[in-house]
């Protein structure tokens, strides 16, 4: 976890779960590559370099996703960082959560992710795709809720 993500939590606030990308993000960079390599042995050198060389922007993007993209669950919020020049930080209190789902799709459920969505009260939602284990993310944040739920009602 980084630095920047400590700087945003309020006192008593601790980190629960710091979910992260799956690697799965990297797969059509790998296949861009491997048929550079096929091209290159078998058609010609200069189109597979080619090839290459335009794989090598998909490869980034991947790279810089897959560092940069955070999906914190603390003991009261949901914070959210995505980007690298420009960074997008999203923080939603638990009292603005409305609902929270999975998106899974069928390969997702074979290599273990999911997009985590989070909706909030009103328009705000967060919504981050290629979530590793994102089950457990909203199992978790489904059990601080409800923590949080039964403390500010009154009895």
């Amino acid at each position: 976890m980084t630095t920047k993500i400590k700087n945003l939590l309020t006192e008593g606030e601790e980190v629960l779960v710091d979910a992260r990308i799956h690697s799965i993000i990297f797969g059509p960079s790998i296949v861009y590559l491997t048929v550079a390599l096929l091209v290159g042995l078998f058609f010609h050198w200069l189109v597979g370099l080619t090839i290459v060389f335009l794989s090598i922007y998909p490869l980034y993007n991947a790279y810089i996703h897959y560092k940069m993209t955070h999906l914190v669950l603390t003991n009261k919020k949901v914070l959210s960082r995505e980007g690298f020049l420009s960074r997008d930080w999203i923080k939603m209190p638990f009292e603005r959560i409305e609902n929270s789902y999975l998106e899974e799709p069928i390969i997702g459920r074979h290599f273990g992710y999911s997009t985590v969505v989070v909706s909030g009260v009103g328009s705000g939602s967060i919504a981050v795709p290629y979530v590793r284990n994102g089950d457990i993310f909203v199992r978790e944040l489904e059990e601080e809720l409800e923590k949080n739920r039964k403390i500010s009602r009154p009895k």
